[in-house]
């Protein structure tokens, strides 16, 4: 809908272990569209199942979360 709509967006997300995270700002006509330039799971076609590892908690850190979503307001409000 927001490239139909030239509208700036952000897609974002947290890895399994929630260690890391990533913030993607697409500009239509501008950046590389979600489709050109996707996250590596995506890209790489990888099965997200094969990711999960035994005894591993994904809420485990929802600090990174919160800095992920932290980082993401801040660029909406500038």
């Amino acid at each position: 809908a927001c490239n139909e709509l030239g509208q700036i967006w952000m897609e974002s997300g947290v890895s399994e272990n929630a260690v890391s995270g990533h913030i993607q700002l697409i500009r239509p006509g501008e950046s590389a569209c979600f489709a050109c330039a996707p996250p590596l799971v995506v890209a790489a076609n990888i099965d997200e199942k094969t990711l999960k590892r035994e005894g591993v908690c994904a809420a485990s850190l929802p600090t990174t979360m919160g800095v992920v979503a932290g980082i993401l307001v801040q660029n909406v409000l500038k």
